[in-house]
């Protein structure tokens, strides 16, 4: 199973807004202020893609294009889709309105969606955004921040065509790439509730990563 990326964000907007009572109207307030804003923020560059990383975040792993990423007890899972990006591939998302918050994205040509589960006392996020897409399995006191960090990171990727010109045309680096479809929700799988359980385990194991296992990528500490 591949998962991915984590990141943390310092709020001055919304500091009014309770945690453990989010309402939609503050969901649809980030996704204004934050995801749809254009910006050329970044400190962590790799092959084919660049984006911010806020400071406190530190990447403990990274799997071809896709990274995870801690920052105090929440991970966060990125998965980057160069192909799906390359050719401008587009796969409708359908809202579902039984879960607690699900909702199409669509800004400067960029599209995605937003799905939110929750699952007794945890929430688990998936929010798809510019052929990349991160998610979290939170606890309630972390759903806003979650939320808020999530779609800032995904605000500020950024893709290097050449690169990835260059990588589709290598067919021996092509065969080496991960697959994955950031299209389809984890919800509407047969498995979903599978997934959860392993993915919070998974979560829990992690505590025990080495210093010697994080990457460090050079940072702006401006």
């Amino acid at each position: 199973m591949k998962k991915y990326i984590y990141l943390p964000l310092i709020l001055l907007l919304f500091c009014g807004c309770s945690i453990n009572k989010v309402e939609e109207e503050s969901f649809d307030s980030i996704i204004n202020t934050v995801l749809y804003k254009d910006t050329n923020l970044f400190n962590v560059s790799f092959e084919g893609y660049k984006f911010y990383l806020p400071r406190g975040a530190q990447i403990s792993e990274q799997h071809d294009y896709n990274l995870e990423v801690k920052d105090s007890n929440v991970f966060y899972y990125l998965y980057i889709d160069t192909i799906a990006y390359y050719y401008k591939t587009k796969v409708e998302h359908e809202i579902d309105s039984d879960i607690f918050y699900s909702k199409n994205l669509e800004y400067n040509g960029n599209f995605g969606y937003i799905d939110i589960t929750k699952l007794k006392d945890k929430y688990f996020l998936e929010v798809m955004y510019n052929f990349s897409k991160i998610e979290a399995y939170v606890e309630e006191d972390d759903l806003y921040n979650s939320f808020l960090d999530i779609c800032y990171i995904l605000s500020t990727i950024d893709y290097n065509d050449s690169a990835i010109s260059y990588r589709l045309s290598n067919k021996k680096l092509a065969t080496k790439s991960e697959e994955f479809d950031i299209f389809t929700s984890k919800k509407d799988t047969d498995n979903f509730l599978e997934y959860v359980e392993e993915f919070d385990n998974y979560d829990a194991n992690k505590d025990n990563v080495q210093d010697n296992d994080i990457i460090n990528p050079e940072k702006d500490d401006n």
